[in-house]
């Protein structure tokens, strides 16, 4: 079966040297705004650079939704893909990582209700501390449990206020850079973000891994 031209932008394991025009400026140094605009002319170098740029920002953020390391490559694709023929219609208004985000965010909605996909609690970090030993047998246990908790109670979220939660916490966004990814007014983020975070402590009470009343 014929692999999709699409398909070598991820899968293509030579590295790009940006060279492939002499006299050109590597795509390597480029600044995104340049980049976005060869790619608009059909500059493969030019998105493939994009690609290497942005990677691990979709990756991260897809597997987030997902909890699935393979589920999350799969979308990340999909999402390149998608931005790779909606080109055409960056306007250039966000940067182009927030645009890319957007995208992400969106797949993963459309993608968890079409596939009905089982989210896994699962904290790679805290299991390679404990199998290095970097901690004890019962710490590593109870660091576990309590990402399982966190990571039960972030899932439990509507996608809009896990979508808020995730890019303020863990892609570190500013305001202005959600509004634009979430294509929503600033009060609207802020306000998400908010009950995102009021609904997190609730629940983490709940599951007895934070103190407090679940009335505040």
């Amino acid at each position: 079966m014929a692999i999709p031209l699409e398909a070598v932008l991820l899968y293509d394991a030579t590295p790009v040297s940006g060279e492939r025009d002499r006299g050109k400026q590597p795509v390597r140094d480029l600044p995104e705004r340049a980049l976005v605009a060869q790619a608009r002319t059909g500059d493969f170098a030019a998105f493939e650079e994009l690609v290497r740029r942005y990677r691990n920002d979709v990756f991260r953020l897809s597997y987030h939704f997902v909890r699935n390391r393979e589920d999350a490559w799969d979308l990340s694709q999909e999402v390149f893909i998608k931005a790779h023929r909606s080109l055409s219609r960056f306007r250039g208004e966000a940067q182009f990582k927030t645009w890319l985000l957007r995208i992400t965010a969106n797949q993963c909605k459309d993608a968890l209700k079409k596939r009905r996909l089982r989210t896994v609690a699962f904290d790679e970090r805290l299991q390679s501390e404990a199998t290095s030993g970097a901690i004890g047998p019962d710490r590593a246990l109870q660091a576990k449990e309590t990402g399982e908790a966190i990571n039960e109670a972030i899932q439990g979220l509507s996608h809009k206020h896990r979508t808020a939660f995730v890019l303020r916490e863990f892609e570190g966004l500013s305001y202005e850079e959600m509004a634009q990814a979430m294509e929503c007014s600033l009060g609207t983020v802020m306000s998400r973000l908010h009950h995102a975070r009021k609904k997190l402590r609730k629940r983490l009470i709940q599951l007895g891994v934070a103190e407090g009343s679940t009335d505040a």
